[in-house]
């Protein structure tokens, strides 16, 4: 009976991992999942796991008894990246030797396009992929047989994060993308990719780029927001010292972990902000895969779909009465 840990059931990557590894599981296969804080699984979703048999433990990247406690017998453990940006490496490196001293044989990660860049030093890749390339080679130098998936920015992160800002910024969206398109993926394709790699479904020791269906320009994904609610928001692509000084001036934080973001609209640092338009403008995510679908068995989420289940945190026309075409598709 093979044994599959899925860790970090808790978040949103990882729940949506879990829902595809209970649904696509053997009958002879063991499913262990874990979470950071159990209390973050909803009852209903803990409950339905419990029924298919799956176990359920805590476990964190930041304990290695926990990690041991867990990895025991499993033929293979997946690791989710973390907003932990600098100590992400640290985290990899204990779920490494854990999954080492436990005899695991397959480590499963979730990665991000650009981890594979070849650059003279570390500090020449943009700001989001330095942990990751770090963590890709300690995973390789290992000697662990690996799956990893670099995935492209999440639709999911355009509603959540930029999509707030909007008013903050004068009814804008202080972009520096410089217009190129990106094939943003939605978060539950990446995650369901890491299930199906999880429970075998990948090549070995190969990385994947899992990708959107489609590559398109910010302001077309605004346009099409402001379409579902009749708000009015202008484009304005700037220059990233520009875009760095106006967020500087309204006191973003540099750091994460500790910067004050209580008046702000959003919960990105400075160097993160400003890579995800790098990342796009550089070209890195003009190319789409079959990755979703060869690994899922379904096609991947189309950046419409997925934002409709944002349509609530929208930002809205002052006067909507003439808003009676607006409606509820997702069709091209």
């Amino acid at each position: 009976m093979p044994k599959y840990v899925l860790t970090g059931a808790d978040g949103k990557l990882g729940s949506a991992a879990a829902a595809f590894a209970a649904e696509i599981a053997k009958p002879e296969d063991k499913l262990v999942f874990t979470a950071y804080k159990l209390s973050n699984i909803p009852k209903e979703s803990l409950e339905a796991w419990q029924a298919k048999g799956i176990e359920v433990a805590g476990a964190s990247y930041d304990d290695t008894a926990s990690l041991l406690a867990v990895f025991q017998g499993a033929d293979a453990v997946s690791m989710v990246s973390t907003w932990a940006f600098g100590d992400r490496p640290k985290q990899a490196a204990r779920v490494i030797e854990a999954a080492q001293q436990c005899g695991v044989r397959r480590l499963c990660y979730t990665s991000f396009v650009g981890a594979g860049l070849e650059v003279e030093k570390e500090e020449d890749l943009p700001f989001l992929p330095r942990d990751h390339a770090r963590i890709e080679k300690l995973i390789k130098a290992s000697g662990l047989e690996y799956n990893i998936q670099r995935n492209y920015l999440y639709q999911d992160n355009i509603a959540e994060l930029f999509v707030p800002s909007w008013p903050f910024c004068g009814d804008s969206w202080l972009n520096n993308t410089h217009h190129v398109r990106a094939a943003y993926v939605a978060r539950d394709d990446c995650g369901r990719v890491l299930a199906a790699l999880l429970l075998g479904r990948g090549q070995p020791n190969k990385v994947y780029h899992v990708t959107g269906p489609e590559a398109v320009t910010d302001g077309q994904i605004m346009d099409w927001i402001c379409d579902q609610t009749g708000y009015q928001c202008e484009f304005i692509d700037m220059p990233d010292a520009e875009l760095r000084r106006w967020w500087a001036d309204r006191g973003l934080p540099e750091d994460a972990a500790t910067g004050d973001f209580s008046g702000l609209p959003m919960k990105l640092c400075m160097e993160d902000l400003l890579c995800c338009g790098e990342m796009v403008a550089r070209g890195y995510m003009l190319e789409t895969s079959d990755v979703v679908e060869r690994l899922t068995g379904r096609r991947p989420l189309r950046f419409r779909e997925t934002l409709m289940k944002y349509k609530a945190n929208f930002p809205v026309a002052a006067d909507t009465s003439d808003c009676d075409h607006v409606a509820n598709h997702c069709r091209e």
